[in-house]
């Protein structure tokens, strides 16, 4: 009887994650793998529920049209394990002779990971575990960036700048355009928007929750700009707190199903706060799951490197790994040029920790990006997708 192999995908979705399937199955096939290469359907509940489809009868057709479908195709969910769910997960691992688990996500996901190796240690039963990245939060640690993160960053920085150009079509114009992202304890992705640089008059302002938000000086500098006729943007991270180490609309923070605080209502807070100090007009834009489902704007640098890093997962479980996650590590090279080296990386060492910005890489008293991150971003955000379209609209595949 053959081994088998199963594949999950695990927390939010992102603009390239059906690569990293997508990546897995295609070397899998091409190595001559004669098992079943199961996908689980919604995630961990499908697992636990054995809600199972076979991704080898998958055509090449199929397989090439989730290359550029949006959105997590084998479907996903949140969901905070017990032990003895994990045991169960074990003996359905055993029941359906499935030797190879792959998970797809991000720092908790990669925790997840870690437990059902640990435990199919204790039960004795050999299992192949490996850990496949991917966060537009770009917050896991060992690897110089997350898969996923870099088609976020050039959407948020894209449509930052087409902003930019609409509001400089009122000369005359000096209102407060207020825009939200992801980014609960980390300033990966409000950072990006530093990117969306070109000649126009107005002024960017970037909050991330690596550097503590002074309420009066960020007044200051609006009103500033309002009197020299100038619009202001601000740029807010979800997760960004005020000197004091407190989200900066506290009162307003419910909690989710894993104990959580479900953020967001920032740039709304933050708008009637101004509007009511300083009488400023002032507009607050939430862009939510835009910022990690755009496909048209993904970067094809982050395309290839989520297709690419899952096969390298396939690579390095049949040289025997295990207990690891793939990471991506920046080498550096007399040209300067751009190269990524596949390694893997313990899940221990990664599980449920997280990568903050660098303070160095922020400008405190100008709340800007340094250009040591710029030089960062702009190399996860190069290329440009073709998307095959009909009737106007791109052609997607959908799996369940």
């Amino acid at each position: 009887m053959y081994e088998n192999c199963l594949v999950v995908q695990s927390g939010g979705p992102t603009a390239v994650i059906n690569n990293s399937v997508v990546g897995l199955v295609d070397e899998m096939l091409y190595s001559g793998f004669k098992g079943k290469i199961y996908g689980s359907i919604g995630g961990i509940h499908g697992l636990m529920n054995e809600k199972f489809i076979d991704l080898s009868k998958l055509s090449t057709e199929d397989r090439h049209r989730l290359r550029w479908t949006p959105g997590a195709a084998l479907g996903t969910c949140r969901h905070k394990l017990i032990l003895s769910e994990i045991e169960k997960i074990i003996l359905i691992l055993k029941k359906r002779h499935i030797r190879y688990f792959f998970y797809i996500g991000g720092n908790g996901s990669m925790q997840v990971a870690k437990m059902v190796n640990d435990v199919a240690e204790q039960m004795n039963y050999h299992l192949t575990v490996i850990g496949i990245p991917k966060s537009i939060d770009n917050d896991l640690v060992e690897t110089d960036h997350s898969p996923g993160y870099g088609s976020a960053a050039k959407f948020l920085a894209t449509s930052v700048l087409d902003m930019k150009m609409d509001v400089a079509s009122y000369p005359s114009s000096n209102r407060v355009t207020i825009i939200e992202t992801m980014g609960r304890h980390t300033g990966w992705l409000a950072a990006a928007c530093s990117l969306a640089t070109c000649d126009d008059e107005s002024q960017t302002l970037i909050y991330i929750p690596e550097a503590p938000f002074y309420l009066e000086n960020c007044l200051e500098k609006i009103q500033n700009a309002y009197r020299n006729k100038r619009n202001t943007f601000l740029i807010v991270a979800e997760g960004m707190k005020n000197e004091y180490g407190q989200y900066i609309n506290e009162n307003q923070i419910e909690y989710d199903l894993l104990d959580r605080p479900k953020l967001g209502g920032v740039a709304d807070y933050l708008k009637n706060t101004i509007e009511n100090s300083t009488g400023i007009q002032t507009r607050s834009i939430v862009t939510s799951i835009w910022q990690r489902s755009s496909i048209i704007l993904a970067s094809k640098t982050d395309v290839d490197e989520a297709y690419e890093i899952s096969k390298e997962a396939w690579k390095h479980a049949v040289k025997g790994y295990s207990g690891v996650m793939i990471g991506m590590d920046r080498e550096k090279n007399v040209e300067n040029d751009y190269k990524i080296v596949y390694r893997p990386k313990p899940l221990k060492d990664v599980a449920n920790k997280e990568k903050y910005v660098p303070v160095e890489w922020y400008d405190l008293s100008e709340n800007t990006m340094t250009k040591e991150f710029i030089n960062y971003a702009e190399s996860l955000i190069q290329g440009e997708m073709i998307i095959p379209m009909k009737n106007g609209l791109p052609i997607y595949k959908q799996v369940i």
